[in-house]
């Protein structure tokens, strides 16, 4: 399986538009935040931190149980390039990776992001019960993170999908009532990697890391309409037949756009509500396998059946393709023996388990980076070069959430 696809920032006429409306935005952003008593977190300061956010929404208007469909702008506003890890995940989200009994280390670490949402009219702490609430949900399928390069004064976007709960009051006979209307929406997006400062000294590279705060934005949440009596409930097992819990269950539209998301019950239940008429996909998978374990069913509600009951069923896979198992970012750079960098490598990384034959490629770029995303476990790599002799390496990528590293040297006398 190849890796061909570059995720860097491009550099444009509008990046140094976009580098001024950011410095802008960011300057009312805290302002706002200081004349709303929005707080960003301690940390590095955001005049100092190379790193920009800019966050906007699909829609001003969010009917329940719709989602809020964010878009990440990210800007590079240093001198030197950023490392970012793609597939942000919720902050307050526990990971859970199964590492084999043999596995003497593994990797930690990703990008996160934490939601704040907050009501424009204020409440009284006696009314206000529950704090409004946002989640960021996870991928419907296998995820397939990635490490992508942001050179100076590059922007790049990433999307994420929000699962937005109004803050409730309570009301006159004791029961809470959920406060709909406008509200201030803002991210948090932070990294931090186990190994980050082993990357930094072999590498001689910068993977960000950190926090930056976005600017807020303000959008209306509604009540889910009176005519969206839609709703699909069911439950999820194993092969044995007994109830499977905390198994991500995910709720797509007819265009396979993520409506909502669950984890199942002790007892293998879940259920989504309020829903419009119309076709849904319903997909669960287990959050902490390495392999797909993906299984998906379809539910139409009509006016004459507006209530769908599924039973989702996890059977063992057999795993064939490459595309099948978890792969891992691994950073590269190449270097000579007077250990200078090497532009235009050309690598060819593989693994296999006898049954899965993996095959990845890439090129150096000129600093001698290069990014592959590779399965865990015992990889060999053949470096070529033109006026060089072929090379070939092992390469044992370690477990575990994050991203690997590996600097390797080529005899290239003829540079």
């Amino acid at each position: 399986m190849g890796n061909t696809h570059s995720y860097s920032g491009s550099k444009s006429i509008f990046a140094s538009k976009l580098a001024r409306t950011l410095a802008l935005t960011l300057a009312l952003a805290v302002a706002a935040q200081a004349k709303s008593g929005m707080q960003a977190p301690a940390g590095t300061p955001a005049e100092n931190e190379p790193l920009k956010l800019l966050i906007s929404v699909e829609q001003q208007s969010v009917t329940a149980p719709l989602p809020v469909r964010l878009t990440l702008h990210v800007h590079n506003s240093g001198r030197e390039p950023l490392w970012l890890y793609r597939r942000v995940r919720d902050r307050a989200r526990p990971r859970e990776v199964r590492v084999s009994e043999e596995t003497a280390n593994m990797t930690t670490g990703g990008s996160t992001l934490a939601v704040r949402l907050e009501p424009v009219e204020s409440q009284s702490p006696s009314q206000t019960t529950e704090p409004a609430e946002g989640k960021v949900l996870e991928s419907v399928g296998l995820p397939h993170p990635r490490l992508f390069r942001l050179g100076p004064d590059e922007d790049a976007e990433e999307r994420a999908v929000i699962q937005i709960s109004p803050a409730t009051a309570a009301s006159g006979d004791g029961k809470k009532r959920p406060l709909w209307g406008r509200y201030r929406l803002s991210v948090t997006y932070g990294a931090e990697y186990s190994n980050a400062e082993e990357i930094a000294r072999n590498l001689r590279v910068k993977v960000w890391r950190g926090e930056v705060t976005s600017n807020v934005v303000e959008m209306e949440l509604r009540p889910t309409p009176a005519d969206a009596p839609g709703s699909v409930a069911g439950t999820v097992v194993g092969s044995d037949g007994r109830a499977r819990r905390d198994v991500i269950v995910s709720l797509s539209d007819q265009q396979e756009r993520l409506v909502a998301q669950v984890l199942t019950d002790p007892e293998g239940r879940f259920s989504f509500t309020g829903l419009s008429f119309g076709l849904y996909w319903v997909t669960a998978r287990l959050d902490s396998s390495t392999t797909d374990t993906t299984v998906f069913r379809h539910a139409e509600l009509t006016p004459d059946q507006p209530a769908g009951t599924i039973e989702l069923v996890m059977l063992p896979k057999e795993i064939y393709e490459p595309k099948a198992i978890l792969h891992k970012p691994v950073l590269f750079r190449l270097t000579d023996s007077a250990d200078r960098p090497l532009d235009k490598v050309n690598l060819q990384v593989t693994w296999s388990n006898g049954s899965v034959l993996d095959n990845v490629t890439g090129q150096t770029i000129e600093d001698g980076t290069v990014t592959l995303d590779l399965i865990p476990g015992r990889n060999f790599a053949t470096l070529k070069r033109r006026g060089c002799p072929k090379d070939e390496k092992r390469v044992d990528v370690t477990q575990g959430d994050g991203i690997d590293d590996f600097k390797l040297a080529l005899d290239c006398a003829g540079r």
